[in-house]
Formats: structure tokens, C-alpha cells, sequence
């Protein structure tokens, strides 16, 4: 999925991304090599911000 393409999905009412997208355009977008090492909040949030959204998650979420 392109940037474009998820940014249009998740701006959308009935998103439905799941964590696993999210894990494969970190992998496609050279953000990370193996995402789920990391925590999918902060995966989440980089994947967010390099297609141009919002985080969502706040960094309290995180329980690392």
C-alpha cells in the first residue's frame, strides 16, 4: 500500500487497517526491517507520520 493510499484508509469513518498493514508498509516504506520486534505502538505512529497523519497512539501507551 502506498502512503497515499493508507492515509486515504485511515482518514476514512470505517478504517479498516489492521496492525498487521501497518507492520507490512513499515517493512515496504524502509521505516523498519522486522516491525514486530518493536512496539506496534511506536511502529504504528512512525508508519502514521511518514504518510503524512497524525500519531495516534500517545507515548504513555507504550510499555516498553
Amino acid at each position: 500500500m502506498t502512503k497515499e493510499e493508507f492515509k486515504k484508509e485511515w482518514e476514512k469513518e470505517d478504517c479498516n487497517i489492521t496492525f498487521e498493514d501497518i507492520a507490512q508498509c513499515a517493512v515496504e516504506w524502509g521505516l523498519y526491517q522486522r516491525p514486530k520486534t518493536s512496539h506496534i505502538h511506536t511502529v504504528a505512529n512512525r508508519v502514521l507520520e511518514a504518510a503524512g497523519c497524525d500519531p495516534f497512539f500517545a507515548e504513555e501507551d507504550n510499555d516498553d
